[in-house]
């Protein structure tokens, strides 16, 4: 009994002895270090701080944006005299071959095709159902050419840029919006961001500039056809042509 009375009177001190440490004005911190240092010399190594996360400007994506400007085309596609769809494409070659999404273009009579000052038609030349790409050809010549990250790694949480061209007062006019990676399927890549009809077509640019795929919008989504398959599909058409 008295080795138990002895104990429980050791405890109490040492909760009276702790409160009274911590009632002295600045000692908190004195009482964190004390444990942060027995925790270290428990563990071998002092306990590693919490990335803090890093902003990105909306100047540093504005720039990328503008970087990609020249190869980047507005598209309006007509039937019946009426515009159906507007979106983006991208120029895969100074010769006029553009690739955009087929969604954009499957029911078009007429494609037309904003690059610089000019207004040019285009014609269909080759599309795949499945993967959702199509590939136009039109008159331009001098054509600045984009270039695709196709080992890109996709993660959850990568931030991304959507970027394309619409149509004002006859004149293409670039946009961005900023955009997150929310998952990753089989097929394709679904990105939170704000939907807009006319983001068809549009790239996907990571922070370092890159192409990592183009935009397309499904089932309430937006969502990204890779850059892989995109060059694949290109490369199929020139291997041909």
């Amino acid at each position: 009994m008295n080795y138990l009375k002895i104990i429980f009177f050791g405890f109490l001190g040492g909760v009276a002895a702790w409160f009274f440490i911590l009632s002295v004005p600045g000692s908190s911190s004195v009482a964190f270090n004390f444990i942060k240092g027995d925790l270290a010399g428990f563990l071998g190594s002092t306990p590693a701080p919490t990335p803090t996360p890093i902003s990105v400007s909306p100047d540093f994506w504005q720039k990328i944006a503008s970087g990609h400007a020249l190869s980047t085309v507005a598209i309006q596609t007509f039937k019946s005299g009426k515009i159906v769809r507007e979106g983006s494409g991208i120029v895969v070659s100074s010769d006029g071959v553009i690739i955009t999404t087929l969604d954009l273009v499957s029911e078009a009579e007429v494609v037309q095709v904003f690059y610089k000052d000019k207004i040019l038609r285009a014609q269909l030349v080759k599309f795949d159902g499945f993967k959702n790409l199509a590939l136009l050809k039109s008159s331009a010549t001098n054509m600045d050419v984009a270039r695709f990250d196709r080992n890109y790694q996709f993660q959850p949480g990568q931030d991304v840029i959507i970027s394309g061209k619409i149509v004002e007062l006859l004149n293409p006019i670039i946009f961005a919006q900023r955009g997150m990676i929310s998952r990753i399927l089989s097929k394709d890549i679904v990105i939170g961001t704000e939907m807009d009809y006319f983001l068809s077509g549009s790239k996907a640019i990571n922070n370092s500039g890159r192409i990592i795929g183009m935009a397309y919008l499904r089932n309430g989504t937006v969502r990204l056809i890779k850059a892989e398959v995109m060059d694949d599909f290109i490369k199929s058409y020139f291997e041909l042509n």
